[in-house]
């Protein structure tokens, strides 16, 4: 088979995105299989030169690229199969599959800026529905997909995210903690981190006032250390971190290598995120050895399960009560480290490539589009 895969996101730095698609790209057994992966003009993408072909993209605007470029793509270079990402094109010279990570803007239209919401509402569901194959990150987005579209779940296939083998327990020669805190700013005390790019799903501002909260009733020399770049709509976020600034440390996008050493450091992990279609950063804390509190919403008790502990992430006072849980109570800190290890080791992005993979070669086989494998 000739594949084309969509890489424009690649080294854009979209957080889970990226990540998903970089990862499995990295796992992906080809075999006899030509895959082309078409990626954007600055791209480093040479982590994958050895068994990709690599074409760039001339265009620069999503619009154009995927609905004029794509389409001659995919007959220039004789495509057996096109893998997308949310959007397909209206001119398909070949099948398409697609993935879909969420469809949170069904839920939280307001959470979007209306050019993004209408766009998403305009193309995601003709997306799913024109699809050969649907590939999402979780069992909740697919029922979410499926029954919100009214597509065959037999056509939907969950392909979990996972964490790389770089996210780790470091030893202490590995990590030099003074380092990292004089880079970030972030001083000599305990600090609690979050990571996700700035957005109002991500639910920051209510995470703040909890901490802050937590952190005045306790009188503890603690800080909140969020990582992430902003995206859209971060005036709250912004608003609420420059009142609590002595308090509060914005770092933008941190490579890898860097995030590792700030879930190493740090005291304990919260996320509270009210919807996510998977919601990777629990798991690479989990994997670094730090324990976690998340929200009880969407798929994030499918990916955590017991190693961590949950709140309502609409209520300051159960963030709170659960940030002073994993801050005091260290025999519940040392479960949630070892059930952490164990529940990390879950995914695994090999076989999530490998499920993608057998779909590619079912998408070509079965023009009836159900995908069965």
């Amino acid at each position: 088979m000739r594949i084309g895969i969509d890489g424009h996101m690649l080294g854009d730095h979209s957080g889970g995105n990226e990540s998903y698609y970089s990862n499995i790209l990295a796992n992906m057994d080809t075999g006899s299989d030509e895959v082309i992966l078409f990626v954007s003009k600055k791209a480093d993408v040479s982590f994958l030169s050895d068994k990709f072909t690599i074409v760039r993209f001339e265009e620069e605007g999503a619009f154009k690229r995927n609905f004029v470029e794509i389409p001659k793509l995919c007959k220039k270079y004789h495509l057996d199969v096109l893998h997308m990402q949310y959007f397909i094109p209206f001119r398909r010279p070949c099948p398409v599959v697609v993935t879909i990570h969420d469809i949170c803007f069904e839920h939280y239209k307001n959470i979007f800026t209306k050019k993004e919401y209408f766009r998403q509402k305009l193309l995601i569901p003709y997306a799913a529905r024109k699809s050969r194959a649907v590939f999402t990150v979780s069992e909740n987005a697919k029922e979410d997909i499926v029954s919100s579209y009214r597509i065959d779940s037999e056509k939907v296939f969950v392909t979990y995210n996972a964490v790389d083998s770089s996210f780790r327990r470091l030893d202490p020669a590995e990590l030099d903690e003074s380092d990292l805190r004089s880079k970030f700013d972030i001083g000599d005390c305990p600090y609690i981190l979050s990571v996700g790019n700035l957005q109002p799903r991500k639910n920051l501002p209510r995470l703040i006032r909890a901490f802050l909260r937590m952190q005045k009733k306790s009188g503890t020399d603690i800080k909140l250390v969020i990582v992430g770049k902003k995206a859209w709509m971060t005036e709250d976020i912004m608003k609420e971190a420059l009142l609590s600034s002595d308090r509060v440390v914005l770092t933008d996008y941190v490579s890898n290598e860097d995030l590792v050493s700030l879930y190493n450091a740090a005291l304990c992990f919260v996320y509270p995120s009210f919807f996510e279609g998977f919601g990777i950063p629990p798991l690479e804390a989990m994997a670094c050895g730090t324990p976690v509190a998340v929200s009880d919403r969407t798929s994030l008790p499918e990916v955590v399960a017991d190693a961590g502990i949950y709140f309502d992430p609409f209520s300051e006072e159960d963030i709170e009560r659960a940030v002073t849980e994993l801050v005091t109570d260290q025999e519940l800190r040392h479960r949630l480290i070892a059930l952490g290890y164990e529940r990390a080791k879950h995914f695994s992005w090999k076989k999530s490539a490998e499920i993608i993979m057998k779909v590619y070669h079912s998408a070509l086989r079965n023009r009836t589009g159900k995908g069965r494998l």
